[in-house]
């Protein structure tokens, strides 16, 4: 996980820096770091009882960098013998970013949703 103070910091000299777009601070604080990036897309598995459940779609893969408004990464992705590979790499533009998270232990997209009556409960348990 990236230190909070990292990305403040980051933030900081962005500011000052008025050039900078949103694809080149993700390419800064995430370089060479594994992420997924939600684009508001979603899958679905359908289970034995016909019950219908929706996962949110991600891009996975390693930050490679940014050109303008443009986040370059190397994406992970099966292969036709249905092997996981990287090497992909996919130009994805800023403005359809919904959400991005660094893989690492402290929880993945799918994780993170949640329904809205749940919030209640994570205030309550990690309010100060």
């Amino acid at each position: 996980m990236i230190p909070v103070e990292q990305i403040k910091d980051l933030i900081d000299k962005s500011n000052i820096d008025k050039k900078s777009s949103f694809a080149e601070f993700i390419a800064k604080l995430f370089d060479s770091k594994f992420i997924e990036i939600y684009l508001g897309d979603a899958y679905e598995e359908v289970s034995t009882e016909q019950i219908s459940t929706t996962y949110p779609a991600v891009f996975c893969g390693k930050v490679v960098g940014a050109y303008k408004e443009c986040l370059i990464i190397n994406a992970a992705f099966i292969n036709k013998h249905k092997k996981y590979q990287m090497g992909n790499i996919v130009f994805i533009n800023e403005r359809s970013i919904r959400a991005l998270n660094e893989v690492d232990e402290n929880g993945i997209m799918e994780e993170m949703f949640i329904r809205s009556r749940e919030c209640i409960i994570m205030k309550k348990k990690f309010e100060l």
